[in-house]
């Protein structure tokens, strides 16, 4: 009968023995039973103690009612009572904790059989036994037998997985929306719309927290949050009828519970998750459930899914309360750092200073456009942090101290040599060495620097921000100047407005006839300044629907998914980009181009937003308008007839490209010409420098070039 005892209620027995020993009773029974319960802590203490009833308030009141016998009672005989009760508790154990007892179980048992000495002084106290009894009967469902609900199969309860410690903060407004929402007697669901990264599930594991710590209002107090995740609910699923069939059981396990708030992220995915060939989606099977309030579901998706799934189902949209989730400002963001920074700083041994947490703060939004804050910023923090941290590591490995290198020079020395007490000796001193090492180690807190933060933005962009601009401009100079010939004036110009580049985005008009050098002065500006280049040939966008290769096409039509044009800017945002040919694109394109000068971003058919500042923006073009003033045969050079006066407007400066003359003709082809067979002239009169620049030029040098080593072969 006595077989399936964990230690605590083993303890609890072994105690009802000794008390009455203690009180010389002639008899173990209930009174004993609850007195031993009382002087541990669990469950059915702590109740009691809400009510009053202590250990030794108990232990007064017994000995008022039944007194101390003068003779003691070596043996332990259990009263009849007591042996029912503990068969009644046995049975509860096997019916809802696999049969293991505990002190809940023989409290319940105890208050069921409403009978001996512990039940009727409780009720002489005037306790509410029915009260305490359904408060009670929770507690003997054990976490073991709460395991065979599928939703705890299939789910996570944030509940158990929240820190009580880690607050949340900055977001007292969409927290108090969120339990308002809950609180509610119609409409109780929220959803919880924003971009990705905003915080949308930080916020609902916030209110896993404050429902923990007992900081919400009492209806909520006992409510536990489960996360559902529709790939683990489809999962496994190969027949028909068994997706609709599990999650019918999960909806009438959360309704029996009553104490579920389901949490759906991505919930748009439900609008379709089972919606094979024959089968219900997920959508229409929760649709009647949250009609009638049945159940509690927080979902949480980003505006555009939202837009493009959920509100479609008008049915299933107006279940829901919509609560906008925005990123953070800067205040509050520099809140949400300093709540985590002792978390970061013991975690990676480093030392956080208010104008790091600033720096964090100001890099990322200068330089991360495509995520969004607090993600981006944390994220940011985690990185560096680690970074500096294995670059401590390597440094305290490579530096081992010389005093306990001789230490363990002699110590191997005394082994060799047979004298081991001498050699325990050393290993002693090798020991306190080690731990003296280990202890400073801790101890010290790497400092994080601003170099530290932009060496990190380096590698996740790409962009060279910690070389000193003066000497990438010596760079640029010296690769141009070597290149680009007898364009001093162009080059001189160009120079004087990459010395100071705007915020938004730097751009060039760059005209003049064929092979002059313009391509090739873009292709060494991305070269030199180490950046990504993208070349954009404006002959592909001579009609109206090519501004769709740029921004992707609209929702609804073919290809709405595929790449553009504009996409690689998102991931690598320090680029050159090369309209070539400007004269022949369309002019729906070319007024694209004047938000981009203009505002420095633009925003693609997806809603996402793209920006340009730190991009270089080149515009090419072979055509150049000519006014003729009179009868003079001199004519100024007109951009009007090229591009409008607004997108000229906005350009920073124009670059006008001289023909090439044979002096210049001749310098590139003695610097790049390797057959002393041929001279400059014979190339020169192969070729039409006044028609084809030095295009045409640079292809025959190659073909002779190329005749060389073949004849070298």
């Amino acid at each position: 009968m006595f077989q399936n005892y964990g230690y605590e209620v083993a303890l609890i027995l072994k105690k009802a023995e000794n008390i009455r020993f203690e009180l010389r009773h002639p008899y173990v029974g209930s009174e004993h039973l609850l007195l031993a319960i009382l002087s541990e802590d669990n469950e059915v203490s702590s109740l009691l103690s809400d009510y009053g009833i202590t250990y030794d308030r108990f232990k007064e009141e017994l000995i008022l009612a039944v007194g101390n016998a003068s003779k003691e009672q070596e043996l332990n005989l259990y009263t009849p009572m007591l042996k029912q009760i503990i068969e009644l508790a046995n049975m509860d154990a096997e019916e809802n904790n696999k049969g293991i007892v505990t002190p809940s179980h023989l409290f319940l048992a105890m208050l069921e059989e409403a009978e001996g000495v512990a039940f009727r002084l409780l009720v002489s106290i005037d306790l509410p036994i029915d009260e305490i009894y359904n408060k009670l009967k929770k507690y003997t469902v054990s976490k073991e037998s709460r395991k065979n609900l599928e939703i705890l199969k299939i789910g996570v309860s944030l509940s158990d997985s929240v820190n009580k410690n880690e607050k949340i903060v900055g977001r007292e407004e969409e927290m108090t929306r969120i339990i308002e929402t809950l609180l509610r007697r119609q409409k109780n669901n929220p959803l919880l719309i924003g971009k990705a990264g905003v915080g949308k599930t930080a916020l609902v594991e916030e209110l896993a927290r404050r429902i923990k710590a007992k900081e919400v209002p009492s209806e909520l107090e006992n409510m536990e949050i489960i996360m559902l995740e529709m790939g683990a609910l489809v999962a496994g699923t190969k027949y028909r009828g068994e997706f609709e069939e599990r999650l019918h059981k999960i909806i009438k396990e959360v309704i029996c519970e009553q104490n579920i708030i389901l949490f759906i992220d991505e919930i748009h995915t439900m609008v379709n998750a089972g919606g094979a060939e024959g089968a219900i989606a997920a959508a229409d099977i929760l649709k009647p459930y949250l009609a009638r309030g049945d159940i509690k579901v927080i979902g949480a998706t980003t505006l555009q899914e939202y837009h493009e799934f959920l509100e479609k189902d008008k049915a299933l949209d107006r279940r829901f309360e919509k609560i906008p989730i925005e990123e953070p400002d800067k205040e509050n963001m520099l809140k949400i750092l300093k709540a985590i920074r002792k978390n970061i700083e013991k975690h990676y041994g480093v030392k956080l200073t208010a104008k790091n947490l600033e720096d964090f703060y100001d890099i990322s939004e200068e330089y991360l456009f495509s995520k969004c804050n607090p993600d981006k910023t944390i994220e940011l923090v985690d990185s560096v942090c680690a970074r500096v941290k294995l670059k401590y590591s390597r440094n305290q490995k490579n530096k081992i101290p010389k005093e306990l290198e001789k230490v363990q020079k002699r110590k191997e020395k005394c082994v060799k040599n047979g004298d081991y007490e001498t050699a325990i000796r050393e290993a002693t001193l090798e020991e306190k060495l080690r731990k003296e090492i280990s202890n400073v180690s801790k101890k010290r807190n790497v400092l994080i620097t601003k170099n530290d933060i932009l060496e990190m933005i380096e590698a996740k962009t790409h962009m060279c921000i910690r070389t000193p601009h003066e000497q990438m401009m010596n760079s640029l100079k010296e690769h141009l100047n070597k290149t680009i010939l007898g364009q001093e004036e162009v080059l001189k110009k160009l120079y004087d407005v990459m010395e100071c580049p705007k915020q938004k985005g730097t751009s060039f008009l760059l005209v003049g006839g064929s092979g002059v050098g313009k391509t090739e002065t873009v292709k060494l500006v991305s070269e030199s300044l180490k950046t990504n280049l993208i070349r954009i040939d404006m002959s592909e966008y001579s009609s109206s629907e090519s501004i769709n290769k740029l921004l992707g096409s609209p929702a609804g039509y073919i290809g709405y998914d595929d790449t553009y044009a504009f996409e690689s800017l998102r991931e690598n945002p320090y680029s050159t980009i090369l309209f070539d040919e400007i004269e022949k694109a369309h002019p729906k394109v070319l007024n694209l181009l004047l938000q981009i000068l203009d505002e420095g971003f633009i925003t693609d058919r997806k809603g996402n937003k793209i920006r340009f500042d730190h991009t270089f923006i080149f515009l090419t073009s072979n055509v150049i308008g000519r006014e003729q003033v009179g009868f003079s045969k001199n004519a100024t050079p007109s951009f009007e007839g090229l591009l409008s006066k607004e997108l000229l407007g906005r350009i920073d400066a124009v670059l006008e490209y001289k023909p090439i003359t044979i002096e210049v003709a001749k310098e590139y082809i003695n610097k790049n010409l390797k057959n002393s067979d041929i001279t400059a002239e014979e190339i020169l009169n192969e070729s039409d420098i006044e028609k084809y620049g030095l295009r045409n030029v640079r292809n025959i040098i190659h073909k002779y070039n190329k005749k060389l080593n073949y004849q070298g072969s």
